[in-house]
């Protein structure tokens, strides 16, 4: 019985799934990793390997039931609850003898399950990549905790692309069995892409951020030892120089509010354009706002940027008061609860918008974006000579110096706000 294939110098236990166990393992084949790239060593651990897994199907059909990896998932919280970690039989049979000795007294009067855990009586599952990417979800439920469904579905659906796209180039292969060559290969995929399509590389190199991270999770947990490192060793793919999103001039930005065609859009939708272009606040700061965060009955009208468990900001540096000026107080004024029709909805509105500029040429360029509204505010910061300070106050951004004190006041920010504040063309003034 030899059951053995070596790859990239290390040997794997390697097995089809007979037919007659097919209605109870559905798996095509199962291959295991033995940890070893001495012949001898791997042969040992195979015949081990294979007693096990021909005890598990034999405990299949005794009780008529089919594979199931959960099973072992389950094994795995034993083990850790006796004090050990678990390690798959082939594993243990070489552990010091001294720790052996101590797993072996733990069982006295254990029950099956526990020697199970203990001894690394079962199986490792294999899980495909799909399967893998399940898991993954079970993982990582601490990264979507609280956060409403659009963000959640922001940070899912990326991972879900890259793992359709390493399928649609390696295949939905068994994770335990994925090699430096799968990763070759899907790096060769994306680089024909990016040759076919003017992608840019930065596109493909966060697959590989997303793949090594669900790869290293899973494997983590599940004990798969795949080497994350020689997988993914000098797999980045050279990026162009980033191009930025350029800003609108003042102009530019009359053109667009005073633009007659606003009036197609909803009134949450138009408002929303003014305040984005007063405060340059980021769109999901301004949609996550809610009634007591737009404090207009105050000496300085302002809105409160907070931090939230359910809505979480993107750095701490974000939090911010911002005084209204100009459109954004008249915007707030008609809309003094918010944005309602866009909580938590940031990319349905910002999508839309952006298709709505451009459809009707009020964008000046490609280049251009909602998103430019932030980088002209910045524009118009600087060029007021604000301090560095209060730049980063109201952009929301880390202050590069130590910070002492309670930071620019709302009198202080107000003072930068009116010189920068959008004029209105029709009275040449500044909206109050």
């Amino acid at each position: 019985m030899m059951r053995l294939i070596k790859v990239r110098g290390y040997y794997y236990y390697n097995r089809r799934v007979p037919e007659e166990m097919r209605e109870y393992d559905t798996r095509q084949n199962i291959r295991v990793s033995l940890k070893t790239d001495s012949k001898s060593i791997a042969l040992k651990r195979a015949v081990v390997f294979n007693e096990q897994v021909e005890s598990y199907w034999y405990e299949l059909v005794k009780g008529k039931v089919r594979h199931d990896n959960s099973r072992f998932s389950k094994t795995v919280k034993i083990a850790r609850q006796l004090g050990f970690s678990y390690e798959p039989m082939s594993v243990v049979a070489n552990l010091p003898i001294l720790e052996l000795v101590e797993r072996i007294l733990v069982l006295k009067d254990a029950t099956l399950p526990q020697v199970e855990a203990v001894l690394g009586a079962k199986a490792i599952p294999a899980l495909t990549i799909k399967e893998a990417l399940k898991k993954y979800w079970e993982l990582s439920k601490d990264k979507i905790l609280n956060k409403p469904l659009d963000k959640v579905r922001k940070w899912e659906n990326p991972r879900k692309r890259t793992v359709s796209n390493f399928v649609k180039a390696v295949g939905n292969k068994e994770l335990s069995t994925i090699t430096r060559e799968d990763m070759l290969a899907f790096r060769d995929w994306w680089l024909g892409r990016i040759d076919k399509d003017d992608m840019n590389p930065d596109t493909a190199n966060k697959d590989f951020i997303h793949l090594k991270v669900i790869f290293e999770t899973v494997s983590d947990h599940l004990k798969l030892g795949l080497d994350i490192a020689h997988l993914f060793k000098k797999i980045k793919i050279k990026s162009r120089h980033k191009q930025t999103r350029l800003p609108l001039s003042t102009e530019q930005i009359k053109t667009i509010l005073h633009s007659p065609k606003l009036e197609l859009l909803n009134e949450q939708a138009k408002w929303f354009l003014h305040v984005a272009a007063e405060t340059g606040a980021r769109p999901s700061e301004l949609t996550g706002l809610l009634p007591c965060d737009i404090i207009l009955r105050h000496e300085i009208p302002h809105i409160s940027i907070k931090d939230r468990k359910e809505r979480e900001l993107k750095t701490s540096h974000s939090e911010r008061e911002i005084p209204l000026v100009g459109h954004a107080l008249e915007a707030f004024k008609k809309l003094p609860e918010g944005f309602t029709r866009y909580r938590d909805k940031t990319d349905s509105l910002t999508g839309f918008l952006n298709k709505f500029l451009r459809e009707h040429a009020l964008l000046p360029s490609e280049k251009h974006s909602l998103y430019s509204f932030r980088h002209s505010f910045q524009d118009r910061l600087l060029a007021a000579n604000a301090p560095d300070r209060v730049q980063a106050e109201l952009m929301g951004h880390k202050f590069q110096r130590p910070k002492y004190g309670h930071g620019a006041s709302l009198s202080q920010k107000l003072e930068y706000l009116e010189k920068v504040a959008i004029k209105n063309p029709e009275v040449n003034k500044v909206i109050t």
